[in-house]
């Protein structure tokens, strides 16, 4: 009878830990590195939290919180276009993944001086952004503004290296972080940055804005994404997190309060 009663016991605590363990599960965990994703999460954590979930957002640098995901630390991220994850996958040998897009960022040929890009003089210096796939992201622009093109029509992972055709025999002598990308315009007068860089600028709507991407083929894969690791990207509660990112509620708030900045991907 004692060795029956003790199994039971020792039954019941694992049951309770077994419990323990999936409540655990209930939290979601979200990594983010810029707004407005803590603001998006924020507005339907509620939502989750009636679905049984508590929100936790994690806010740290970019590589960071993909080594953090990587590394089963957060469940998902918010900081990431395709692109930018295909390189970060390529030099850590992980597969994190896509699982929702979110917005697409606007991204501009903004001058302070021209109308029209038939007015921009031949040997125009343009600010670009330093970093890999932003610079491949302004010169894929540049190219569909007709400013230039590429060695055997490459479309991405694009560097000043794969120019074929230089029209204006245009110079990018100017590639600065996308933080100091607003304040060197102000000495260049042509750039090709984001809304939210340009803020400092005190511009008003798409004022300066000469040439804005077109969505296509190509820079669809530049929403602004939810991502996953490949083993957890249908569990339930990612399932739950990408049903209300993808919610009226989020579309709404994305066109009213950051139009200025993006529009829709879902």
């Amino acid at each position: 009878m004692k060795k029956i009663l003790g199994f039971s016991f020792i039954l019941l605590i694992g049951l309770f830990l077994v419990g323990c363990k999936k409540d655990e599960t209930k939290t979601i965990k979200v990594g983010i590195s810029f707004q407005p994703m803590r603001d998006i999460l924020e507005l339907i954590s509620d939502d989750l939290k009636n679905e049984g979930y508590k929100l936790e957002i994690v806010e740290q640098a970019l590589e960071v919180n993909n080594i953090a995901l990587k590394d089963n630390e957060i469940d998902a991220n918010m900081i990431q276009h395709q692109y930018y994850l295909n390189l970060f996958n390529s030099a850590h040998n992980t597969n994190l993944v896509v699982v929702q897009n979110i917005y697409h960022a606007i991204y501009a040929l903004y001058s302070k001086d021209y109308k029209n890009i038939d007015e921009i003089p031949n040997g125009s210096n343009i600010t670009l952004p330093d970093d890999a796939s932003n610079t491949s992201r302004a010169l894929y622009l540049l190219g569909q503004a007709n400013l230039l093109t590429f060695k055997d029509n490459k479309k991405v992972n694009l560097t000043t290296d794969d120019i074929l055709e230089n029209k204006k025999n245009l110079t990018f002598n100017e590639m600065v972080p996308l933080t100091s990308i607003a304040q060197k315009y102000n000495e260049t007068r042509l750039a090709v940055m984001y809304p939210t860089y340009a803020r400092s600028l005190n511009l008003v709507g798409d004022a300066e804005r000469l040439f804005v991407e077109k969505q296509d083929d190509v820079t669809k894969d530049y929403a602004i994404s939810l991502v996953a690791r490949e083993n957890n990207k249908d569990s339930e509660k990612l399932e739950i997190l990408k049903k209300y990112l993808r919610s009226d509620e989020v579309r709404t708030y994305l066109i009213n309060e950051y139009g200025y900045a993006s529009t829709p991907a879902f």
